[in-house]
């Protein structure tokens, strides 16, 4: 691994705002990837916590179309903390950071930059 980044995203009924998340979180990894900051095995993880709707059909549509996205899908509600330390325990042996994100995107997705210039993000060193 080098730079490999892994974005963890719980998700919980998200079905409308999913397609635009993972618009705008791939057009950044995509950037960043050919800016050379970080590896072209990075991903964009979303974590469905046992969602209603058609949140889950929705993550493996995106993974049909692109590699970029992964899932893991919970067989049940278990809560937004217990959905992403499900997906950071999953995820951390197979990059060397990880960042979690809200799936509204409430958060600044250009921090990721951010911390990418900063040199937070290196191989070697673990953030999860």
């Amino acid at each position: 691994m080098e730079n490999t980044l892994f974005l963890v995203i719980p998700c919980y009924n998200e079905e409308e705002v999913l397609n635009e998340t993972a618009r705008r979180l791939s057009e950044k990894m995509n950037a960043l990837i050919g800016s050379g900051k970080i590896s072209e095995n990075s991903r964009i993880c979303f974590v469905n916590d046992g969602s209603k709707d058609k949140t889950w059909e929705i993550i493996k549509n995106l993974n049909a179309e692109n590699n970029i996205f992964i899932g893991i899908n919970l067989s049940r509600n278990r809560g937004h903390q217990n959905a992403l330390l499900a997906g950071l325990m999953t995820v951390k042996g197979e990059c060397d950071a990880a960042i979690s994100l809200d799936a509204d995107l409430q958060d600044d997705i250009d921090a990721i930059d951010e911390m990418t210039e900063l040199g937070m993000i290196h191989p070697g060193t673990k953030i999860i």
